[in-house]
């Protein structure tokens, strides 16, 4: 059994619920702050790694944003991202690290993948041009994972997760994930007593959601798996379309006004879902919480914390 653990970007969102995690089962973990350890300078972190030793890295630092940073940033997404995981395996190998545990994104999968999205079906064609620079930055990991594996004999797994949510997001538009940006709006709108609110599309796309905690608590778990570098689906399996996504927000919200759908604005891809059957295989002791449960449980941090968590960019 591994003892200490290295957590990438653990002040972050997702971050910090990995420490939390790692913790819970016993390890000691590092999560040091960039001034430590610098993800985009090599000797800073093989300095690091080298003073604190390290056996696992989880590697959950990442640059990303919604469709707004995707369209605005698409050259600095993909640089910052590549940058930190080719300097990462680098230091790893050359410094003693037994293993890296990579955070993987749906976003990697290929766009015109039928149905719910397979393990199987992870090489089969190309990324949706919406998310290309960040898709492909995210899966750089899985080719690093396999040359430093070949060459260096560093062990691996390759986790890759849905869209997620939780207390702690960025919930400005510009950075936020689906769930954030749609509380927050819903939560602004309610605050003016606006009595309707517009959406895109007609609300027919089903998206699915895992909260926070969940998606930590299985990259947790992964530390004891054995080097595989098969992707692992991690997520609910479970489709809720927009138009579900945004009547549970606006009833939680207490929203009384008119839902409205803008049918001349494109709707995406029709359903973007994850086949977890690998996970429930690999992980099968775990289960994520139900999706109203994880929303209320957001809701509620949001609603206490909305002027600190509006801030934050």
């Amino acid at each position: 059994m591994y003892k200490k653990v290295l957590v990438t970007g653990g002040s972050g969102f997702l971050g910090r619920r990995i420490v939390e995690e790692c913790q819970n089962l016993g390890y000691e973990v590092l999560s040091p702050r960039s001034s430590e350890m610098d993800l985009y300078d090599l000797q800073s972190l093989k300095k690091f790694i080298k003073n604190n030793s390290p056996e696992v890295i989880i590697h959950s630092a990442a640059y990303y944003g919604g469709i707004g940073i995707c369209n605005a940033e698409p050259a600095n997404l993909f640089h910052n991202n590549a940058v930190m995981t080719i300097n990462l395996y680098k230091a790893a190998s050359e410094c003693g690290v037994d293993k890296v545990v990579a955070v993987g994104s749906a976003c990697a999968y290929p766009a015109l993948v039928d149905g719910n999205m397979s393990e199987d079906n992870f090489w089969d064609g190309a990324f949706h041009h919406t998310v290309e620079a960040y898709g492909s930055s995210k899966k750089i990991q899985i080719i690093a994972q396999g040359a430093y594996y070949k060459q260096y004999g560093l062990k691996g797994n390759h986790l890759i997760l849905t869209n997620l949510y939780g207390e702690h997001d960025v919930f400005t538009e510009y950075r936020s994930h689906v769930v954030a940006a749609l509380i927050k709006r819903f939560s602004d709108e309610v605050e003016k007593g606006s009595d309707k609110i517009v959406n895109w599309g007609d609300g027919s796309p089903e998206r699915e959601f895992i909260y926070v905690g969940d998606a930590a608590k299985a990259l947790a778990l992964s530390v004891e798996l054995d080097h595989d570098l098969k992707p692992i689906n991690i997520g609910t399996g479970i489709g809720t379309s927009i138009k579900e996504l945004a009547e549970i927000v606006a009833e939680n919200l207490n929203f009384t006004g008119k839902l409205e759908w803008d049918t001349s604005k494109p709707n995406g891809v029709a359903r973007k879902v994850l086949d977890v059957s690998r996970m429930k295989k690999v992980f099968p002791n775990f289960t994520p919480l139900a999706f109203n449960e994880g929303l209320k449980k957001t809701l509620d941090w949001y609603l206490k914390n909305k002027t600190s968590a509006d801030a934050r960019d």
